[in-house]
């Protein structure tokens, strides 16, 4: 069963399930994070906004 990408999610689940850039975009644009960028980029900004609560640039 997958998960809803929310901030409550942990960074190992978020790297467990396949994403869509789309889904990453929009968890993003709702978390006042860039949503811009590849989709490796944008992965590895919500796992740092997951982890550590930073808003990377």
């Amino acid at each position: 069963m997958r998960l809803n990408l929310t901030k409550d999610i942990n960074d190992h689940s978020l790297k467990d399930f396949y994403w869509l850039k789309e889904e990453l975009q929009a968890f993003c644009r709702n978390d006042w994070l860039s949503a811009s960028g590849s989709k490796i980029e944008i992965s590895d900004r919500i796992e740092t906004y997951i982890r550590t609560g930073e808003i990377k640039i």
